[in-house]
């Protein structure tokens, strides 16, 4: 790696961090889209989790004092499963299948009989649904389940790595402030960068030993960011908060399909 593309993570390290230690959203999905320039698939998701790893634990960290155990356990243990179920299917599937899935930033795979265009529009459907349903509607009530929430995000970020979106969206109809919904959901992709990277380590040799410069590098930027991002958070009313993270949800998912 020449300098010059460190020194550009590093920046864009920093950028991201503080975009999602203030909003939870957006950062990891744009260090995804640049690595995936530089990395083939199978080295592309673990990097990606292992740089997104440390800068949510520099998020959980910063927001230490917000994680509240109890309100995410049961998305953690799920995220198991569903990340489990997806290492197979992975392994099982072809490098260009896989580029389809990362460029469309997408991790769901459901039948093979559906299009990939179905599957983009389920996705994001799900991410807006989440975001602006009324929080008494039926199907809602129905679908705000951590062991849900936990299944199928831990099974999309095997395929895709930037499953963040998910989580934010689901945590959002919890109607948390915004220093609880930023700590825990950092909280929550820690476990399932963790669980993604040994499961690619195990299955796939990966190694990480072989960018751990780079990832430290990164981490140090991240940590920088996600101070300044706690800093900023508490100047943002909850209203203003909810309005922006809504648009964020909203923009994500729609580029999800175009």
């Amino acid at each position: 790696m020449s300098v010059e593309f460190i020194v550009f993570f590093a920046i864009l390290s920093f950028l991201t961090s503080l975009l999602t230690s203030v909003f939870s959203v957006g950062g990891g999905l744009i260090m995804l889209i640049a690595l995936a320039q530089s990395f083939s698939p199978a080295t592309l998701i673990p990097l990606h989790g292992s740089i997104q790893l440390a800068n949510n634990f520099s998020r959980t960290l910063v927001y230490r004092e917000f994680v509240q155990w109890q309100l995410i356990k049961q998305i953690v243990i799920s995220t198991m499963f569903g990340a489990l179920v997806g290492i197979f299917l992975f392994g099982t599937l072809s490098e260009d299948l896989l580029l389809i899935l990362i460029g469309a930033l997408v991790g769901i795979f459901l039948f093979g009989t559906l299009s990939e265009d179905l599957l983009l529009i389920l996705i994001a459907s799900t991410i807006i649904f989440l975001t602006w349903a009324p929080i008494d509607n039926f199907i809602l009530s129905v679908m705000k389940n951590d062991w849900f929430c936990g299944l199928i995000s831990g099974f999309a970020g095997i395929f895709v790595g930037a499953n963040g979106p998910l989580v934010t969206a689901y945590l959002r109809t919890k109607n948390l402030p915004p220093e609880v919904l930023v700590a825990n959901h950092g909280a929550i992709m820690i476990f399932q960068h963790s669980v993604r990277i040994v499961l690619f380590a195990s299955f796939l040799s990966f190694s990480i030993q072989d960018y751990i410069l780079f990832i430290f590098i990164l981490a140090l930027t991240g940590y920088a960011g996600a101070n300044i991002g706690k800093r900023l958070i508490s100047s943002i009313p909850f209203d203003s908060f909810n309005i922006v993270l809504k648009v964020l949800l909203t923009f994500l998912s729609i580029f999800l399909i175009i």
